[in-house]
């Protein structure tokens, strides 16, 4: 007889695409001879508590969206109940945000969830699988843990098995030691263990490596001997259970018109093999880059696109392999295809690169800009300068790509000098598309910051402020199981500063929200380039002849050198350039914030209007 498992996905996980973690472990244990069911229960409680507050909820922070789980697991412990009180603020901004009251939340929490697990638990046979396996990610922990107990106390012949980036390292073996209803954790990459997990259901033997379970009280664990980087070797995630579900509930959801897939081409990051950026967390142990063969991508895309009817795709990769933009956009900007996609990238792209992406049919992308402070951008290891985030910017913008990004303040080593130089530069950038956010850094598990905080002068102080009081259980070490942490720095910036890079960031969100959008735009004829700049509120035209029209249009498609400029200006002179030519034509040019230079290479800040770059 097959193994029949049960595969769960709980709020709040998003409702908005499918759960790429199930419909891989889908496709994996299917080609292994199980018989599998995704169970998206989030469905049912996102339509339930209404799609645009479920979905502000999702992105909350200070764990809400666990808390509003909690009440059957903790909620009678002091801690949980004065949740709402000491993060007053934070709850005020939620009401504010979902248009309901704070009395609304507490009945989310004390009535509504409680019915909709009981109900959870009633809606399915469980004890007829052999397994029920949930894939914990962010906020869908506490839901998770609850019904695996539900679903065990009445079903206690069922094994019931964790994973999920929520379960990654100490935080996977910590929530096992607590709570003794889940049998087996898998607290890394699944695609190796799973099949060996599944052969000791079927026959017994030794618990696999890679698999945390129990002996005589004994929480035992051994690392897998390697890697997962065999991708070739299963076809592309199954999601039928997803849509055949969002159907059920709701026939005409607009979610079923042409949807959104989310699809992996490669795991790791290539860039943090090298250089792991000091604040991030993702990667806990999956740092090695992998990447699929592009052959396979282009049948996985065709595959998806035509099985569940849509054109609308969500790379999950941390960073998009570099051949791919040439071997995947490359190849789907030649066959004139009408696929869309979100992707992850580096912003040391060039001109022609972000051509090829935004015509093979990329509409958003989320480079990882982060700051406009060299000194910030070098503390963050990111392996850019502020030139290379401008560069990226300016063409994305021009191919009609939309840019995700946000401001990072908080690290060690900042000074009042970085912020000034970053609130100057911002201003000169007006016609780019602003940041979503100014935020403060988070001290994430597994960064560099983590790992090694004496060595950036940080010193972790606490869990992340919200963990003691969603997960109010004495015998929970919550250093653990936390994702992030409170910490101190040496760091001390001038307040009014840090509020003048507030409003200038807000200013800019303003201003591309309003009828008085900002544009730096040029023209350009046989003689002259006319420069429109509406980046205040004041309109200027600025009209460039000879070596200063030169010099702009030069430094349009990359950054120049100096000596770049000097014999650019001797060949269109035809003749020696007479004394601080070039010096004094980059000063005027700068002066009137058209161009920018750093470390000596010199770009210029305006778009063409010109369509036929």
């Amino acid at each position: 007889m097959p193994l029949k498992i049960a595969l769960i996905n709980m709020p709040f996980g998003f409702h908005i695409y499918p759960s790429i973690q199930l419909g891989t472990l889908s496709t994996l244990l299917k080609t292994h001879g199980c018989e599998v069911k995704c169970h998206y229960l989030n469905l049912h409680f996102s339509h339930q508590l209404g799609l645009p507050v479920y979905n502000q909820l999702c992105e909350k922070r200070f764990l809400i969206g666990e808390w509003l789980f909690s009440h059957p697991l903790f909620g009678n412990n002091s801690k949980n109940q004065d949740y709402i009180k000491h993060f007053d603020p934070h709850i005020e901004d939620v009401c504010r945000s979902i248009d309901r009251p704070r009395e609304f939340l507490l009945d989310v929490k004390t009535k509504m969830v409680p019915e909709f697990l009981q109900w959870s638990l009633e809606a399915c046979d469980w004890g007829a699988f052999d397994v029920v396996g949930f894939s914990s990610t962010f906020n869908q922990n506490v839901a998770s843990l609850t019904l695996a107990k539900l679903i065990k106390e009445r079903y206690p012949h069922v094994k019931i098995l964790f994973g999920g980036s929520n379960f990654e390292s100490d935080m996977g073996l910590e929530y096992f030691r607590v709570f003794p209803w889940i049998d087996y954790v898998v607290p890394g990459e699944a695609e190796d263990v799973l099949p060996q997990l599944v052969k000791y259901f079927n026959q017994g033997g030794p618990v696999p490596r890679g698999v945390v379970h129990r002996c005589e009280g004994e929480v035992l664990y051994e690392e897998p001997e390697s890697m997962f980087g065999n991708f070739q070797d299963y076809p592309p995630p199954d999601y039928d259970d997803f849509f055949d579900q969002l159907r059920e509930i709701d026939p005409h959801s607009s979610l079923l018109e042409n949807p959104v897939i989310l699809y992996e081409t490669a795991r790791g990051c290539w860039w943090g093999e090298k250089h792991h950026c000091t604040f991030c967390g993702l990667n806990a142990s999956t740092m090695k880059f992998r990447a699929k063969p592009i052959e396979q991508v282009h049948t996985d895309l065709a595959q998806l696109s035509k099985k569940y009817d849509s054109f609308r795709f969500r790379l999950v990769d941390n960073i998009l392999e570099m051949k791919y933009i040439d071997g995947v956009f490359g190849e789907l900007a030649k066959n004139n295809y009408d696929l869309h996609f979100f992707i992850e990238v580096k912003s040391n792209l060039t001109k022609k690169q972000i051509k090829t992406l935004a015509q093979g049919g990329a509409k958003v992308i989320q480079p990882g800009i982060e700051s406009f402070s060299i000194n910030q951008l070098w503390e963050m290891d990111k392996g850019v300068r502020p030139l290379q985030n401008i560069l990226c910017m300016k063409w994305a913008m021009y191919y009609g790509i939309e840019i995700n990004w946000n401001i990072l303040i908080g690290f060690p080593g900042e000074t009042n000098d970085d912020f000034r130089q970053q609130i100057d530069l911002i201003k000169l950038l007006f016609h780019l598309p602003p940041p979503e956010c100014v935020g403060n850094l988070w001290l994430e598990r597994f960064s560099p910051y983590f790992k090694q905080p004496e060595e950036y002068g940080i010193k972790i102080t606490a869990p992340g402020e919200a963990y003691p009081f969603v997960y109010d259980q004495p015998d929970i070490d919550h250093l653990k199981i936390a994702y992030d942490f409170e910490f101190e720095n040496n760091n001390l910036i001038d307040p009014q500063l840090k509020q003048e890079l507030y409003q200038i960031a807000e200013e800019w969100k303003r201003r591309h929200q309003s009828e008085q959008l900002p544009y730096l735009i040029f023209t350009k004829s046989m003689d002259f380039v006319t420069v429109y700049d509406q980046r205040s509120l004041e309109s200027i035209k600025i009209r460039l002849e000879g070596p200063h029209a030169w010099v702009f249009i030069f430094c349009n498609e990359a950054p120049k050198s100096l000596e770049q400029i000097r014999g650019h200006l001797r060949e269109k002179s035809e003749q020696e350039p007479e004394d601080n030519l070039t010096e004094n034509t980059i000063a005027y040019l700068e002066e009137k914030g058209l161009l920018y230079g750093e470390r000596g290479k010199y770009l210029n800040l305006a778009l063409p209007h010109n369509s036929n770059l």
